[in-house]
Parts: C-alpha cells; structure tokens; sequence
C-alpha cells in the first residue's frame, strides 16, 4: 500500500490565532499545503508540537495579553482580565483550566474538518491543557487538575482517535508546571496500520522507542518544537551544531534496525512566543536515510514523501 506522509513545519503567526475562524482557516491552509497534488491513496499529516499553545494565550484575548513580552506576564494578564488574581494559588498557570474548553472546542474543530475535508489523518499538534472529556450533561470538562503536553489524532471522517502526551519534559515545561504524561495512546491502531506518537524529547529516549516498536507501529510521528537556533551551538556540547546533529541522531539514527518501525515524521515549529523563539526543518526519514527536508529553519514549510507501507 502507497501512503503519502507529510511532515508539516509551522510558523506561529499571532493573526491566526486571534479569533477561531482565523485558526480554523490556518489548519485548512497547511494541511492543503501538505496534500496538494495528490490525486488519491491515503495520507497522514502531522503537525508541530506546541502548535495550538497561542491559542490558550491569543484566542479572544484582550490587548494586554497580546502586548506582554513573556508567557508568565501573558498569564498574569489573562488572570487580571478575568478578576482571578487572588484565587490562582499556584500562580498564573491556572489560565489553562479557565481557557481550556474554549481552546477545546476551536483546536478540535479545526483539525478534524481539516482532516474531514482533505481525506487524511491528521496529528494536531500538541498544546498544554487539563486532560479533557465531553459528555451531554457538562459538555467540555477538565478530568485532572494537572497540565499535560499533549495532542490527538482525527481521522478522515473527523473523528478524533487517541491523545499521546508528552512523557519527558524539558526544564521549561517543568518550570511551567507541566507534569508527565501517561503511556496510554502513544500507540494508536488505524486502517493504516499502528502509528506512534513520541513528542518531541520523548523520541530521543530509547526506552520509549523501544516500546513503541515493539507495540508494532510502523510509523514513528515525533511532532516538535527547537527552542534554539538551527544553525547554532547544540545545548549538549557548543562544538557542535543544532541543526545537524539533531539530524544525524533524529529519526533516520532511531529507526535503524527495527522489527517493525520503518519511517517517520517529524514536523517543526517555528517562530516567536514570547520569549521564546523556534526553528527547524521538518523532515521525513526512513532507516539510516532522510526522504525529505524542509527547505529552510525558519518560515512554513513542508517535508513529504509517498512510501510503501511494510
């Protein structure tokens, strides 16, 4: 079986993430980027970790938000603006519970028609939220008070399928309070076949690759979000490069020699939040070899090959 896999690379652009319609029609935008031309046969998308994070920030927010120059005073102003300043004892980061069904219900129906529409499955991205569960009594809700890094999956009918959260943190995540995920839908089965979900940092873990092959997925999905420079010194050793080292031990070093996983894709942010900025090339990768790369570190950008599925 032909599948076309594409490996999307972002660019955080604040007008998209404004108002829901905007966001709606950027997920259109990149996910008919990553599809265009292909006439027929199944194809599976992904997009970057961190994707719809501004969401949680920018969505209908007020102009205080957007003219902080960090994520915590964009936090702090998001609780002022709410009157909530003297009821969030952990700090500012008690937004994401208060915003979470809002960036919910848009996230999730910008995927899954995206998804519906264009006849692929889709990997949305991941942002940081409460786990969250719908059912007709209470609509959107919160099951944890803890936040996680995590995304879903939508399928080509536009249904969702599975929500892998981030297991391995970064020092920022901790920072901001984030907590360890759970193995639970890092392996997902499709009518593709078993698909893996590793964010980011997860994937350079052996442990969890290991136990993501013998799962038996055949895909590896690594969605990610560099908070360096590309063209850089790598955060492990200043002698060497970011950018080539994280292609040298990505996904064409972690698929070597595998029973069962045999490509993978691995779709960049990039881009400013804040604080913090983003670069990387997306890139599609089989054992030992790089299918596809992205153009460029910086800017929108795609990473796309048409492989047969073992």
């Amino acid at each position: 079986m032909e599948i076309t896999l594409a490996a999307v690379q972002a660019e955080i652009r604040p007008e998209a993430y404004e108002r829901a319609e905007a966001f709606i029609a950027r997920v259109d935008e990149l996910v008919a980027m990553a599809v265009e031309g292909i006439k027929a046969g199944p194809r599976i998308v992904a997009l970057p970790e961190l994707f719809a994070l501004p969401l949680l920030l920018w969505l209908e927010a007020p102009p205080e938000v957007r003219a902080a120059r960090s994520l915590t005073e964009a936090a702090w102003a998001w609780a002022r603006a709410l009157g909530l300043v003297r009821s969030l004892t952990k700090g500012p980061w008690g937004v994401h519970h208060l915003r979470a069904q809002r960036v919910w219900e848009v996230w999730s129906e910008a995927v899954r028609s995206a998804a519906k529409k264009h006849r692929a499955y889709v990997f949305a991205g991941t942002s940081l939220l409460p786990r969250l569960d719908e059912e007709p009594a209470k609509g959107v809700y919160a099951t944890s008070t803890a936040v996680y890094n995590y995304g879903f999956w939508a399928t080509p009918r536009g249904r969702l399928l599975g929500r892998p959260e981030k297991l391995r943190l970064t020092p920022d995540e901790r920072r901001g309070l984030v907590r360890p995920g759970r193995w639970a839908d890092q392996v997902i089965a499709t009518r593709l076949g078993r698909i893996a979900t590793l964010v980011c940092l997860d994937a350079f873990h052996e442990a969890l690759v290991e136990r993501a092959d013998a799962a038996g997925a055949w895909l590896l999905v690594q969605p990610s979000a560099n908070a360096r420079t590309w063209a850089g010194p790598w955060s492990a050793d200043p002698d060497r490069v970011e950018g080539e080292v994280w292609l040298e031990r990505g996904l064409k070093y972690l698929l070597k020699d595998r029973e069962h996983l045999a490509y993978g894709l691995n779709p960049m942010l990039t881009g400013s939040l804040y604080e913090l900025g983003f670069e990387g090339r997306a890139n599609v990768a089989a054992p030992g070899e790089t299918l596809a790369l992205s153009a460029a570190p910086t800017g929108d950008g795609l990473a796309r090959d048409t492989v047969v599925r073992p």
